[in-house]
């Protein structure tokens, strides 16, 4: 039975606790609201922002040309960017938090939002939104859940990325196969006969054993299920990925799928060494923004198509990757906090120079208003995600703090399966039995 769900406030954990005691709060209380109209836009009289944002310099370059359309229209305002590396970029955050000096605006993940937002590190944008300082008119139901625990908005859904299937057009047309795949089963058919095991070429890429759960993610929500339930405990009944496991075992032992020393040796250095940028696997479901990722590798020939169903698929089951942004809940110009956060999600302007580097633009609008001065390829990608989004789409719960430590297990007990040390069945049951210290 499907479930319908709101996002809620996890149980903290330690680290989040210490974020709570430590970090981030104004006085009067982390997180809260500011009480009166006056107190929605108080700022001092000069104003000394920081953005952070995570990603290289090329990132950096293209929001330092942007943000002087915002500061040119502000009065005595500066805006400095911090930037790091994701991994690095996370450490500093939770020691700016614990030494109440987290940056004005700031992005982050889903798993790291629902810790911050729980924490009462960020600012309440409720009222902001209300009073169409942020202006969310027109995104549909999608969008703001992704920024909201309990019924609260904290960030604002600035970006987002959703599941495809990416295709080496190159080798389908050497075969003299369309891709017209609508289910697994289907797909999977294809992906039979452009396998060339000899050649090294492979029909479809072995998801299984990757760090990112996307699709497995996209097949329980096909199921009516969730990867996370509203506690932040596992969401799905254990025969769906046993079901799972075994659907890609069938693949592996036929070879339509590379062998597992070939997948993890093809996945030790990202996109440089993918198996889809050598040219050695015809069909591979993962994000959509990876075409354009491969495709700048290999000198194009890469194509999108939709993600595969279940027969009777839930019609709401499409999830969303979004990138949130969020202000500090002790920020010492709240007003102008709110301001940044609407310019950088929906000033078309700012839009026509960053364009899709952080993902697509969740305002339908400034989407569409970035399509043309974007490569083929690029246009491809928002094009398929604004479609996307005329289907029906369910809120995801909060994902838990813990959840890439989940991920990491669920790669772990796929490369068993894989590498035949252990059954769908025996490496179930095991994830389960550590899914319940890890998701405590």
């Amino acid at each position: 039975m499907r479930t319908r769900h709101r996002r809620t406030a996890l149980t903290l954990t330690a680290a989040a606790t210490a974020i709570l005691l430590l970090g981030g709060c104004a006085s009067g209380g982390g997180g809260a609201a500011p009480e009166s109209e006056a107190d929605l836009n108080k700022r001092p009289d000069k104003v000394d922002f920081t953005l952070a944002l995570y990603g290289d310099a090329k990132r950096v370059d293209l929001y330092e040309q942007a943000l002087p359309l915002f500061t040119d229209s502000q009065e005595d305002v500066s805006v400095a960017i911090e930037f790091a590396d994701r991994g690095a970029y996370y450490e500093r955050l939770t020691t700016a938090a614990a030494s109440k000096k987290l940056p004005d605006v700031f992005w982050l993940n889903d798993s790291y939002f629902t810790r911050y937002a729980s924490s009462g590190s960020l600012l309440d944008l409720t009222p902001y939104i209300e009073a169409k300082q942020i202006d969310t008119e027109g995104w549909g139901e999608t969008w703001l859940p992704y920024g909201e625990i309990d019924g609260t908005s904290y960030g604002v859904p600035s970006h987002f990325n959703g599941v495809a299937t990416i295709l080496d057009q190159r080798i389908l047309d050497a075969a003299g196969v369309k891709y017209d795949a609508k289910t697994w089963e289907e797909a999977f058919a294809l992906g039979r006969k452009l396998t060339r095991p000899a050649d090294k070429v492979w029909g479809v890429e072995d998801i299984t054993l990757s760090f990112s759960q996307l699709p497995f993610q996209a097949w329980v929500r096909q199921h009516g299920e969730e990867l996370f339930d509203d506690k932040g405990q596992i969401g799905f009944d254990k025969k769906l990925l046993v079901d799972w496991w075994k659907m890609w075992d069938d693949l592996r032992k036929d070879g339509v799928i590379p062998p597992p020393d070939v997948q993890i040796e093809s996945q030790a250095q990202g996109t440089a060494t993918a198996l889809l940028t050598h040219g050695q696997v015809a069909i591979r479901f993962s994000s959509a923004t990876h075409v354009s990722a491969f495709g700048v590798l290999r000198d194009g020939g890469l194509n999108i198509a939709s993600f595969p169903e279940i027969k009777g698929a839930d019609e709401d089951w499409r999830m969303y990757t979004a990138l949130v942004l969020v202000a500090a809940a002790n920020t010492d110009a709240p007003g102008v906090a709110a301001d940044l956060i609407d310019f950088l999600v929906n000033d078309k302007d700012a839009a026509a120079i960053t364009q899709i580097n952080m993902g697509t633009p969740t305002p339908p609008d400034v989407a569409e208003s970035v399509i043309p001065l974007l490569s083929p390829v690029d246009q491809q990608v928002v094009e398929y995600l604004n479609e996307a989004q005329t289907h029906p789409s369910r809120p995801t719960p909060p994902v838990p703090e813990a959840a890439e430590s989940f991920y990491d297990a669920l790669a772990r007990f796929s490369q068993e399966i894989a590498y035949g040390r252990m059954t769908p069945e025996k490496a179930a049951d095991a994830l389960f039995s550590e899914a319940a210290s890890i998701l405590k």
